[in-house]
């Protein structure tokens, strides 16, 4: 008999951005719901020894064992309900998936939605970037030891120019699986508020709701 495949959505906030997921959780129950994923969410800090954007990576590296896709939202990210599956986007034989950003000439890799592949070349690239200590408080967390790790770097604008084995094994989305105020997709399917003051992330969200 073959196994169903197991897929997971996950999600984490705590403090004041539990007012972020009371706006993005719902939407991302009905994703979970309408394509078949097992819904996650943490609502309390997994390891306090590190800024609290690590905790990604902790629950990550968890998920990864035991689930053949995990996908991953900041609290801050609202999934649209007109989103399709985005297993459909993914690239065959590449573990990692991210959308790459073009703001001010830099090309930038961002961590606020994630698609891993289960298995050990995930966890083992997980593993990778929690060891990148000089990253842990960067203004960027885990997302600056990410984009190390895939060889970016800060040549005149962030690009990829250092040679990378974990390269071959990731892939870029298209910007509508994460829709930024720098980066705007015309037709999103996700919008996420990297770089907003904190102040202004609730309503930006709430206008959104519904579509």
């Amino acid at each position: 008999m073959i196994r169903a495949r197991s897929r997971a959505v996950c999600t984490m906030a705590h403090g004041p951005h539990l007012a972020l997921l009371d706006v993005t959780g719902p939407a991302l129950d009905r994703y979970a719901e309408r394509h078949g994923y097992e819904l996650i969410e943490v609502k309390h800090r997994l390891d306090p020894t590190r800024p609290a954007s690590w905790d990604k990576i902790v629950l990550l590296r968890d998920l990864v064992r035991r689930f053949d896709l995990v996908v991953w939202f900041d609290a801050d990210a609202l999934v649209l309900d007109a989103a399709p599956d985005i297993e459909e986007a993914l690239r065959p034989r590449r573990f990692l998936h991210l959308v790459e950003h073009r703001v001010n000439g830099a090309r930038v890799p961002n961590a606020g939605v994630i698609a891993l592949r289960g298995g050990q070349i995930s966890a083992r690239f997980l593993d990778h970037v929690w060891r990148q200590r000089r990253f842990i408080a960067d203004k960027w967390w885990e997302n600056a030891a990410i984009l190390h790790l895939l060889g970016y770097r800060d040549f005149d604008g962030l690009r990829p120019v250092v040679p990378s084995p974990w390269r071959l094994g990731f892939a870029t989305l298209d910007t509508a699986w994460n829709s930024i105020p720098a980066d705007p997709a015309p037709h999103p399917y996700v919008v996420h508020c990297a770089g907003m003051p904190f102040g202004e992330r609730l309503p930006y969200l709430r206008s959104f709701v519904g579509s």
